[in-house]
């Protein structure tokens, strides 16, 4: 047996968070060594190093060489509240008794809308009501995550991450603590957490393929910079995957990254700019794929401005089905994500995850539709 995931391990960390929480040890002060531990509580030195390791990983403890290890600079009160947690998703114990389910969403728009309608019906089959805060900043919504996962109300968390990037402390914490939480249409590279999210990777590739299948070669991909946002990296290399699959050649000059933070491209007609320039330096390009719908109407609006006849000059397609998309001069090709799963898969991975805190994280990828319009045709 694997001592560190066993009783014995988990049961001789919890016994250091109580020596931290009795003795009122303050940040910086020393922790017992393995050794003494291990005379303490009966157990192993590799069991009391294991222990402390752990907490190290979570931040709570530091470890110096030949000095030993202290308290890192952490709230006692944030330690109280993960140490009774833990009771709450004891394996004895698995379903908190509350009646609501917690939605935090950085702000409002279509897609989030539709995410909130989804979530609600979904949560109200189950007998649960949504309480939504929209944050706005990753501030704000560390604040919302730790408010919300302390009431003994609140079943579970779904949270619609500010940043696409770095999973924030505030996530860390309540994954050490076996919180159920589940990251909505984001995912994190650096750690796994339950999730629900568009399958970004697939739609891409289906839309590359189908403009393939109607005869365009010289397809172009705008998309704004990955940034490490996994959405975004998905939809380029469905793309690439796609051309590769159908042994076409792959230009990188036939790729524009929007730098909007580095070069300032912020506004509409700047980015429309940029779309020119871009189209204008290739003219062999039939076709472009434009990895959001807001690119893809740029791109439409830079290409009727440079005079192209669309789509006999230029097919564009985009991807998010977004309802600015009824502004456009044509009825676009785009990628559609169905919402008719996302608020009960999202329910079901915090209903399965009180049932099980300790299994492996859950990722559900939902299936994209593609929908083809006048925006695109076949150059057959």
């Amino acid at each position: 047996m694997n001592t560190r995931s066993g009783k014995l391990f988990e049961q001789m960390k919890d016994q250091v968070l109580n020596i931290i929480l009795e003795s009122g040890l303050k940040p910086h002060d020393p922790l017992p060594s393995e050794g003494e531990l291990a005379d303490r509580f009966g157990v192993s030195r590799m069991t009391g190093k294991l222990a402390l390791q752990a907490l190290q990983e979570e931040g709570i403890v530091y470890r110096l060489p030949r000095r030993g290890t202290f308290l890192a600079d952490v709230e006692l009160e944030e330690l109280r509240q993960s140490a009774g947690m833990k009771l709450a998703y004891d394996s004895k114990h698995p379903r908190r008794t509350g009646h609501y389910i917690a939605l935090i969403v950085p702000s409002i728009d279509d897609y989030v809308g539709s995410i909130i309608t989804s979530v609600e019906l979904a949560a109200k089959e189950q007998g649960f009501e949504v309480v939504i805060k929209v944050t706005g900043d990753e501030a704000a919504e560390a604040k919302a995550v730790r408010s919300l996962s302390r009431q003994s109300d609140i079943t579970g968390i779904l949270l619609f991450p500010v940043d696409r990037k770095i999973c924030g402390d505030h996530l860390l914490r309540l994954k050490l603590q076996k919180y159920p939480i589940v990251i909505l249409d984001r995912q994190f590279n650096e750690i796994g957490f339950d999730s629900v999210s568009h399958d970004h990777y697939r739609g891409a590739y289906d839309m590359t393929s189908h403009l393939l299948r109607i005869g365009h070669r010289e397809i172009g991909f705008i998309t704004s910079h990955m940034n490490k946002v996994r959405s975004r990296e998905e939809r380029y290399q469905g793309y690439i995957d796609a051309l590769l699959e159908w042994k076409v050649e792959i230009h990188a000059d036939r790729m524009l990254f929007m730098e909007v933070n580095e070069t300032g491209l912020t506004g509409v007609t700047a980015k429309q700019t940029a779309i020119q320039t871009f189209l204008n330096t290739d003219c062999k390009l039939t076709a472009v794929f434009c990895s959001d719908d807001f690119l893809a109407m740029s791109t439409l609006n830079a290409a009727l401005s440079l005079g192209f006849k669309l789509p006999e000059r230029l097919s564009i397609a985009g991807f998010s089905n977004h309802s600015v998309l009824q502004y456009a001069q044509l009825r676009m090709t785009t990628v559609g994500q169905p919402m008719n799963d996302f608020g009960s898969s999202a329910v079901r991975l915090v209903m399965d995850r009180l049932d099980n805190p300790d299994g492996d994280p859950v990722t559900i990828r939902l299936k994209t539709e593609l929908m083809t319009s006048d925006s695109t045709m076949s150059v057959i």
